[in-house]
């Protein structure tokens, strides 16, 4: 062997010899195996009421396994594992059953061993479908790495294969009662008074309700309060009506430009004699402000130490006529009375009714004017009885020795006046 041969062949041991000692910085992972595992089912119950359309979800879960791994010596960690569904995606079909499915394939994305996703779809049970249990077939295709192949150190090469798996959802169709709201009236609401609310419903559903009871429930913290919030109706058919009255108060603060919330909702005894509900339905009910009331500019003066009699004319600027109406008057110092109430009587939307209150004013009392509060109560067409909000009625007190030097003045000026006519018809006629 020549010199330079020789130089070449202990050139090459060397740098053999030298990737062998640096090598283990090179390590990595290599899986021999592992095999995918999806499944699937609903999340929260799968029984879904006959007639209904709703939205499901189906929660898909990867609990795939890698069997064996092995770190080597200049293997590189490949970027995909066995165990991954890649581009994962889930179709949900009706199969037998007789389920309308009208969502489209779900594009789920890579689903790693131990992770769960959720795919939501929309499904119509027709009114035709019959009760029992049914399996809805839900395909999944995704992809995953079957083989990564090593070229030199620094370079791996995927292989990719296809895969369609069809999995079962079971589902339970169940017969139900189902509302169907026709109309709410709350004509005869105002704010702060008590009232009724009359819905009208129907069975729109596929199960005769038997021992049905009917619940209006608020939604929230608002001003309408049910004095009963059930009505029993009993026998309750498919394609029947109800017609279901609650009487409620409404708060005094309540705004009447909104239509407040409500729900409502069955219970009944189903077809297999077990206790069920239906869906709750949202409803909404308004009602009337409550009336108005304006006073006249009527003028009203007591003397300090004396009495008399105040004359306040009420007008209805409410838009509704009111029944057995009736004035009253706060009295507060320094007047007292015997006389704080008025009848009024019926009161038309714009009409006008005067009421008069006998007042008695304390002697020594301040000369100024003074505000009263008045108040309306009346009732409704159907007798609820309701209180006006206060209003402020003037009354000016006037001091009495004021007045009597002014009668004393005008005495006076009188006899000045006469006296000075005689003196000159006196005097004319000498």
């Amino acid at each position: 062997m020549t010199g330079a041969l020789k130089f070449c062949f202990y050139g090459i041991f060397f740098i053999a010899i030298l990737n062998i000692l640096i090598s283990p910085a090179l390590a990595g992972d290599k899986y021999s195996s592992g095999e995918m595992v999806l499944t699937a089912g609903i999340g929260g119950s799968n029984e879904l009421q006959i007639g209904e359309k709703t939205q499901i979800i189906v929660t898909i879960a990867n609990s795939g396994l890698i069997n064996m791994k092995f770190v080597n010596t200049g293997t590189i960690t490949p970027d995909y594992l066995p165990t991954t569904a890649l581009s994962l995606s889930a179709l949900l079909e009706g199969g037998d059953s007789p389920v309308q499915v009208s969502s489209d394939p779900q594009i789920l994305g890579d689903v790693k061993s131990g992770s769960v996703v959720q795919a939501p779809f929309v499904i119509t049970v027709p009114d035709s479908a019959q009760a029992g249990a049914y399996q809805l077939p839900l395909t999944l295709e995704y992809k995953y790495m079957d083989e990564a192949t090593q070229n030199g150190l620094d370079e791996i090469q995927y292989t990719f294969k296809e895969e369609k798996q069809t999995l079962s959802i079971p589902i339970t169709l169940r017969k139900s009662v189902r509302l169907g709201i026709n109309s709410i009236d709350s004509g005869d609401l105002y704010v702060g008074g008590d009232g009724h609310i009359i819905v009208n419903v129907s069975n729109i559903g596929s199960d005769d309700g038997k021992n049905t009871v009917f619940y209006l429930e608020p939604v929230g913290k608002g001003p309408i309060a049910p004095y009963q919030d059930s009505v029993y109706q009993g026998d309750f058919p498919v394609r029947s009506f109800a017609n279901l009255s609650y009487k409620v108060s409404v708060a005094s603060n309540a705004d009447p430009s909104i239509q407040y919330p409500l729900t409502l909702q069955a219970v009944y005894t189903d077809y297999q004699g077990l206790t069920a509900q239906s869906d709750k339905k949202s409803v909404s009910a308004g009602f009337r402000p409550k009336i108005s009331f304006t006073i006249g500019n009527q003028q009203n003066t007591i003397n300090s130490g004396g009495e008399g009699v105040i004359t306040v004319p009420y007008t209805n600027t409410g838009s509704d006529t009111i029944y057995n109406a009736q004035a009253g008057i706060t009295i507060v110092d320094p007047f007292t009375s015997e006389d704080d109430q008025a009848y009024l009587g019926t009161m038309k939307p714009g009409d006008t009714a005067v009421a008069k209150f006998k007042l008695n004013v304390n002697s020594g009392s301040t000369s100024k004017q003074y505000a009263l509060d008045s108040e309306i109560r009346y009732t409704d067409e159907n007798l609820t009885e309701f209180v006006s909000d206060p209003i402020k009625v003037p009354v000016t007190v006037t001091d009495s020795n004021g007045n009597m030097m002014m009668i004393g003045g005008i005495i006076l000026l009188v006899v000045i006046i006469g006296g000075g006519f005689l003196y000159l018809r006196r005097r004319h006629h000498n």
